[in-house]
C-alpha cells in the first residue's frame, strides 16, 4: 500500500513542479530508487499528463477578457515547458518531440500577437466610423 501512495505522491509532485524536478530529486524526497521513479513516470505517462495539463483548453473568452494577457499567459506556460526540458541533462525522444512542439506553439503565439498588432482594435474601428 505504501508503494501505491508513494507512486501517486510522486506523480502529484512531478505535475505540481510542472516537470521541473528530476527523477533523482524526486526519488530522494520519497526515499526510493531513481529507477523506480523512472518506471512510474513511464508506466503512468507523467509527461503526457503534464502536456495535457499545460495545454488544457481554457473556458471561452468573454468580451471583457484581456486577449493580450491571455496570449502572454500562454507564452509563459510554453516558455516554462521549454525551460523544464532544457534543464535536464538528457532528453528522451518523446521529450525532444515535446520540446519541438512547444517551440512551434510559442512561434505560433508570437505570430498571432504580431498579426494582431497590425490591425486596429474594435474600439479604434468604431471611432473611425464616427
Amino acid at each position: 500500500m505504501k508503494k501505491n501512495e508513494d507512486r501517486k505522491l510522486a506523480e502529484n509532485i512531478f505535475l505540481g513542479e510542472r516537470g521541473r524536478i528530476t527523477n533523482k530529486e524526486l526519488a530522494k524526497k520519497l526515499r526510493v530508487h531513481p529507477a523506480t521513479v523512472a518506471r512510474w513516470k513511464k508506466l503512468d505517462e507523467w509527461d503526457m499528463k503534464l502536456v495535457q495539463a499545460v495545454t488544457t483548453p481554457q473556458p471561452p473568452l468573454e468580451d471583457s477578457d484581456d486577449f493580450y494577457g491571455r496570449d502572454l499567459h500562454h507564452i509563459r506556460l510554453l516558455n516554462d515547458r521549454i525551460d523544464s526540458y532544457l534543464r535536464k541533462q538528457e532528453l528522451l525522444p518523446s521529450e525532444i518531440r515535446e520540446l519541438a512542439e512547444a517551440k512551434l506553439h510559442l512561434m505560433s503565439c508570437i505570430e498571432i500577437i504580431h498579426d494582431h498588432s497590425h490591425y486596429p482594435s474594435a474600439d479604434e474601428l468604431e471611432e473611425e466610423e464616427m
